[in-house]
C-alpha cells in the first residue's frame, strides 16, 4: 500500500486503488495572461488576482464560482477535488497540515471521503499500517472547527479531521503508559487491536456492536494525526454542511456559540467547536448543505456524497470543470493541444530517491536495430556497463555480464530514448527520458534538452549509485561509449 515514501492508499489491492476516467482530458493552449504588466518586471501583472475567500461559507463559495467561472454547483464541488493533491502552505495562507494525510501525491476521491466523514483508517506510519477501533473495524471520523488565532481578528478558522481509534499499533512514538496497557490487554483471539472501552452504564469491555460510552477517553478515543492533521477550509466544508460565516466567524449551528467572543478576546488559547453544556470538543451540529445551483438541481451535499462513493463520476466531472475553467475569459475558445495520450506512460513514483516521476510518451523501437552496451570513461567505471538493476529498481553501473539483457540497450526510432532490453522501458534520469546525443570522437555526451545539463556518472563510481545531470564540461564522467553486442 506504500507508494512514495509515506504515501499510502486506504484500500490496497482493490478497485478503490484505480482512477479510471471515461475519457482523456483535453489540454488546450492559447491563453495570454498578464496582458497588462509591469513595465520594469514584465512577468508581473498589474491587475490583482481575484481569489475565493477560504474562510467564507458554502453559499459565498458557490456565488464566487458562478460569477467568475460560470460554474454550477456540480462543477464547483468537482473542482474542489483538486485538494486531494498537494497541501496548503502555512507561510502563504496561515492554514497548516494537509487535506489528505499520507496521500498528497495521490489523485483520487479520498478528499470527498474525508469531507463527508466516511469511516476511514487511521494511518500515521511510513509502512501504511491501518489502525482501527478495538475490533479492527474501519473507525468512525468527525470534524472539529478550530482556530489558533493567528490573526488580529482571531482567525483563520479551519476544520480538523479526527478518527475514533486505538493507540497506533505501528507507531508507538506518542504512546503513554496507559496506551501501552490498552494494547497489551487486547484479546488477539477476538481480533482486537486494543482493549475495548466499556458500553454505557457498565464497566466491562464493550462487544463489537456496542458503542463506546465515552469516545473522548479510554483506549478508544478521538485522535488527529500528529504533524499530518487532515484539514478542510470553511469554503469547502460549507459545500457539505450548512453554516454561515460573517467577518470570518462561523455561526448558525450548535457548537459555534462561543467563537465570536473567543476570537475577539486577547486570550491566545486556541478555539475549538464545543456543544453548549458539554465539556469536550465536539463536531458542530450542522445540517447537510441543501443549497442547489441552479435551483432545483442536485443539492451540494448530495454531490459531495456521490463523489465519495464514485471515483469515476468525480474524475469525469473534474476534467470537464477543469477544461471549462481553462477556457474562462475566452469566448471563442482555445486551441486543442496535440495528442499526448497515445503511448503515454506514467510510472509509479519510486519509494527511493528524491525525484518524482513525470509521464512521458514512449518512442517505438526498431526490432532489427542495433543492440549495444554503454560504458563510461571514468577510470573507476572501467570494465563496467550501464544497466537496469532489477534488485534496486535503479540505473547504475556493474561488471559486464555476457547475455544479461538488463545491460543491453537500443536507440528508439525517434532517436531520443535509450530503451533497455530487459524492461522495454527508456533510461530515466531525474524523471527525464528524452536526451540529445552529442558525438565527440568515439564518445558521446548525453544531454537533457530541457536543462542543457549533461549526464554525469561521478556519483556512480560507488556501487548502487545512479548517474545524475551536471553542468556540461565534457570530462571523463560525462563521456560515454558504445560497445556493440555480439
Amino acid at each position: 500500500p506504500s507508494l512514495i515514501r509515506s504515501h499510502c492508499v486506504h484500500e490496497p489491492n482493490t478497485t478503490a486503488c484505480f482512477v479510471e476516467p471515461s475519457r482523456n482530458i483535453q489540454f488546450q493552449h492559447g491563453r495570454a495572461d498578464c496582458t497588462d504588466f509591469d513595465s520594469e518586471f514584465p512577468y508581473k501583472a498589474t491587475k490583482a488576482e481575484h481569489h475565493p475567500n477560504p474562510v467564507a461559507d458554502g453559499r459565498a463559495t458557490i456565488e464566487f464560482f458562478r460569477d467568475e467561472f460560470d460554474f454550477n454547483g456540480r462543477e464547483t464541488v468537482a473542482i474542489f477535488g483538486a485538494h486531494t493533491f498537494g497541501k496548503p502552505s502555512i507561510r502563504n495562507s496561515l492554514f497548516p497540515y494537509t487535506w489528505t494525510s499520507s496521500a498528497i501525491n495521490l489523485f483520487n476521491n479520498d478528499y470527498y471521503k474525508n469531507i463527508v466523514a466516511k469511516d476511514r483508517w487511521y494511518i500515521n506510519d511510513k509502512e501504511c499500517g491501518r489502525v482501527g477501533d478495538a475490533y479492527g473495524n474501519r473507525p468512525q471520523t468527525r470534524w472539529l472547527a478550530h482556530t489558533r488565532k493567528m490573526t488580529h481578528r482571531g482567525g483563520p478558522v479551519f476544520w480538523i479531521h479526527q478518527n475514533h481509534v486505538c493507540p497506533s499499533l505501528y507507531n508507538d512514538k506518542n504512546w503513554s503508559s496507559a496506551d501501552r496497557q490498552c494494547v497489551e490487554e487486547a484479546d488477539a483471539s477476538l481480533g482486537q487491536q486494543c482493549r475495548p472501552d466499556p458500553p454505557t452504564g457498565e464497566s466491562r469491555p464493550r462487544t463489537k456492536d456496542e458503542p463506546d460510552a465515552d469516545p473522548n477517553r479510554g483506549c478508544e478515543r478521538w485522535k488527529l494525526i500528529p504533524g499530518a492533521d487532515e484539514i478542510a477550509l470553511n469554503c469547502e466544508m460549507g459545500l457539505y454542511l450548512d453554516f454561515q460565516v460573517t467577518d470570518g466567524i462561523p455561526h448558525g449551528c450548535s457548537g459555534f456559540e462561543h467563537f465570536s467572543a473567543s476570537m475577539a478576546s486577547d486570550d491566545k488559547k486556541a478555539v475549538w467547536s464545543q456543544i453548549p453544556g458539554q465539556k469536550d470538543k465536539a463536531q458542530p451540529d450542522c445540517k447537510k448543505q441543501m443549497l442547489a445551483e441552479p435551483a432545483g438541481s442536485t443539492p451540494l451535499s448530495q454531490i459531495m456524497e456521490e463523489y465519495a462513493d464514485d471515483q469515476t463520476q468525480w474524475v469525469d466531472d473534474f476534467m470537464a470543470a477543469f477544461e471549462k475553467m481553462m477556457r474562462n475569459g475566452y469566448p471563442d475558445g482555445l486551441t486543442n493541444s496535440p495528442d499526448i495520450h497515445t503511448n503515454l506512460v506514467c510510472p509509479m513514483p519510486s519509494i527511493i530517491g528524491s525525484y518524482t516521476e513525470n509521464c512521458y510518451q514512449q518512442e517505438s523501437v526498431d526490432s532489427d536495430g542495433a543492440v549495444f552496451k554503454i560504458g563510461n570513461r571514468n577510470k573507476n567505471l572501467a570494465g563496467k556497463v550501464y544497466q537496469w538493476n532489477p534488485s534496486t529498481k535503479l540505473f547504475d553501473f556493474a561488471e559486464e555480464q555476457p547475455g544479461a539483457t538488463n545491460q543491453l540497450w537500443r536507440l528508439s526510432s525517434g532517436g531520443h530514448q535509450l530503451i533497455n532490453e530487459m524492461t522495454g522501458l527508456p533510461l530515466s534520469v531525474e524523471s527525464n527520458v528524452n536526451f540529445r546525443f552529442e558525438e565527440d570522437g568515439d564518445d558521446y555526451l548525453v544531454i537533457n534538452p530541457m536543462t542543457g545539463k549533461a549526464l554525469d556518472c561521478f556519483a556512480a563510481r560507488k556501487p548502487g549509485k545512479e548517474c545524475r545531470t551536471w553542468k556540461k564540461h565534457g570530462k571523463s564522467n560525462q563521456r560515454f561509449f558504445v560497445i556493440m553486442a555480439a
